[in-house]
């Protein structure tokens, strides 16, 4: 019988830092990560921005709200709440038009880390990038379910410009102009085909 084998390594391997890969702690990000089939709780990490454009890391976490809302927080390391997004994933049988109208409707999209934006809360640090995120995480989701990357919201008027001027999204119900009254809320945004990929890929991507 074989007996007394050593485990140990030599002590400078312990601190060569190149030689024992095992030994590294690779960050947990999003970037390969099926967001449907996580569980509740902690599900990685966003590489974000800080206020002066520093690379940051913070963490996600999914919870579900009557089975069919999912919501995703991202938090610090204080396990303050950053940002905050309630997706809902939307079967729908293909239309007239012959194109699929399954998306994912996003509600509830917030940033408090901005100041002067109506959601800030004081003494949050500042953080970039955080509604980008929450919005690839949305447009994830949409894959994964089958939604063809399809997204939807209501922007308030305030973000209207940033929805469509940053993430690229259009109005589905343009206002018609000399039209007073509008039949249709005109801040029914959706995001469109040919602005998918670049949003895929905003700042860096998931």
């Amino acid at each position: 019988m074989i007996q007394n084998i050593s485990t140990s390594l030599p002590q400078q391997a312990y601190y060569s830092g190149h030689n024992i890969s095992f030994r590294q702690n690779p960050i947990q990000t999003l970037t390969h990560t099926n967001i449907g089939s996580c569980l509740e709780g902690y599900i990685g990490k966003i590489r974000v921005r800080g206020v002066n454009n520093e690379n940051k890391l913070l963490k996600v976490f999914k919870n579900f709200d009557c089975n069919t809302i999912e919501t995703y927080s991202v938090k610090n390391d204080k396990d303050k709440i950053i940002g905050i997004i309630d997706i809902s994933i939307k079967k729908l049988e293909p239309n007239w038009e012959c194109s699929d109208p399954s998306h994912v409707f996003v509600d509830n999209l917030r940033n408090f880390s901005t100041p002067g934006t109506p959601y800030y809360q004081q003494g949050l640090e500042q953080y970039k990038d955080i509604g980008t995120r929450l919005l690839q995480i949305a447009q994830r989701r949409s894959n994964e379910a089958c939604c063809n990357g399809n997204i939807k919201l209501i922007s308030k008027g305030e973000s209207l410009n940033w929805y469509k001027n940053i993430i690229g999204m259009k109005q589905e119900f343009p206002p018609i102009p000399g039209m007073r009254f509008q039949i249709h809320n005109p801040n029914q945004l959706y995001l469109p085909p040919e602005n998918k990929e670049a949003l895929s890929r905003l700042q860096g991507g998931l």
